[in-house]
């Protein structure tokens, strides 16, 4: 394990090991309020790339996150409240916890460990939308993509 998760406790490693599976989730219910089957398939595909594609300073944090992502994703998934503001809540919250635990960790590790969990979740949000462009609607998207802009009511 890094040496930088390795010196938080088991309570603090706990938090920043699941906190790809909490980004994860809340970037796949934002858009819906629904967990999709493509949305969890795409998260732990890049949990176990980012093991390789990631910063190096992070590979051994994703080779830990690995190990545990799906089970953890599965887990937090089931505590998940029903409504859509609800999830969205639980899963802000469970990151709000990630912030006193980031400030322990050196500050370049800290940043790059932000910076990946961001572009984690950017991606878990896109998963569901681009099958939906790349494949059910690709003139339509095409059009969108050279400025067509239809005039719906008023706007």
């Amino acid at each position: 394990m890094s040496k930088e998760i390795d010196k938080l406790d088991p309570i603090d490693r706990g938090i920043i090991l699941r906190a790809p599976a909490v980004v994860a989730l809340l970037a796949a219910v934002s858009d819906d309020g629904v967990v999709s089957d493509d949305e969890k398939a795409d998260a732990i595909r890049l949990a176990h790339l980012r093991t390789y594609t990631s910063k190096l300073i992070l590979h051994n944090y994703y080779e830990e996150v690995d190990k545990c992502f799906e089970a953890d994703f599965d887990h937090i998934l089931a505590q998940l409240p029903e409504d859509w503001k609800g999830k969205e809540l639980f899963l802000e919250n469970r990151l709000t916890n990630l912030g006193p635990v980031l400030q322990k960790l050196d500050s370049v590790y800290s940043e790059e460990l932000i910076t990946s969990l961001k572009s984690f979740a950017k991606h878990v949000f896109k998963s569901n939308s681009n099958i939906l462009q790349n494949f059910l609607l690709p003139i339509f998207t095409l059009k969108m993509n050279d400025g067509f802009d239809p005039k719906i009511g008023d706007r």
